[in-house]
């Protein structure tokens, strides 16, 4: 499920994607990146205008599944928005009620996504049906604790985020593919005036139906060395994650991405699908603020 996180989502969904974008950290997430994450450094900087509409580029290396042991590059190209409302705001960290905010916690709406996988190039699944883009979206609370480690440090540096969202298969009529958990615990280790880096640790969950898109086998598709598997929720990869995030200028921004991810004591660890125990994906992303408002946003 190599994510996209702009905690980037992908293709036959760039009409919503030019809604819901902002909520998606670059395209990496789950494989280099649910490089989704802390909040914009604390350092004093240029005001940022009140809405932004634009295009980002991703490209990344990264492993058709956790658990594959095939690596495939992928580019996109899709639109996004930016909204820094009083009340409500849309951006690289969810889409969430200002209302609902405080020091310590925050309550918005996640987003995430993942490349397809055509059984047509991945050998481990030949002759299955393929794995279509998916959009995650759903509930998500935040919990800033940079204060706890540091009384003078901005609490929003340290994050606890957990999310729930909703798995909808974007090349198939948005069809509802199951349900995701993935707690993540997000440090930003250092920030300047242009260049931020973040650091984070998180654990996949997934629900048995979801499971079973990446890591069941039906009896028609069992083979000699690949024999028929009934997948189970639970957990799907425990993933280390590094953001690398420069400012070029107030419309441009580059987002450099990397991911480690093992499937190891994962709940379908056993599926014949699983070819590989560790893996690893990297990216990139340039995100170009094509039009933007001349009124400053709310911080």
């Amino acid at each position: 499920m190599p994510r996209l996180v702009f905690r980037f989502v992908r293709t036959p969904a760039a009409l919503l994607a030019a809604a819901l974008f902002a909520a998606l950290p670059a395209l990496g997430q789950e494989t280099a990146a649910d490089t989704a994450v802390a909040a914009e450094p604390a350092t004093p900087k240029e005001p940022e205008p009140l809405w932004e509409i634009g295009a980002v580029a991703i490209a990344a290396y990264q492993p058709a599944y956790p658990g594959s042991d095939q690596d495939f590059a992928r580019l996109r190209i899709l639109p996004f928005g930016i909204y820094r409302g009083s009340l409500l705001h849309a951006d690289g960290n969810g889409i969430g009620l200002r209302a609902f905010r405080s020091p310590r916690f925050e309550w918005d709406v996640s987003g995430s996504g993942s490349f397809g996988s055509s059984a047509n190039q991945v050998h481990a699944r030949d002759g299955m049906p393929s794995i279509g883009t998916l959009l995650e979206i759903g509930p998500a609370l935040k919990v800033n604790l940079g204060d706890l480690l540091d009384a003078k440090r901005d609490a929003r540096l340290t994050q606890l985020e957990i999310p729930i969202r909703a798995v909808f298969d974007v090349s198939d009529g948005f069809a509802h593919r199951g349900w995701t958990f993935e707690p993540r615990l997000s440090h930003t280790a250092w920030t300047g005036k242009t260049f931020t880096l973040v650091v984070s640790a998180s654990m996949l969950f997934a629900d048995r139906s979801l499971n079973h898109l990446y890591y069941g086998v039906d009896a028609p598709y069992a083979t000699a060395d690949r024999p028929a598997y009934d997948a189970s929720a639970g957990l799907v990869a425990t993933r280390l994650s590094a953001s690398l995030r420069h400012r070029i200028s107030g419309s441009l921004r580059l987002q450099y991405f990397a991911q480690v991810e093992t499937v190891g004591g994962a709940a379908n660890e056993a599926s014949p699908l699983v070819r590989s125990h560790q893996d690893a994906g990297v990216g990139i992303s340039l995100i170009w603020g094509v039009w933007h408002s001349a009124e400053s946003g709310t911080e």
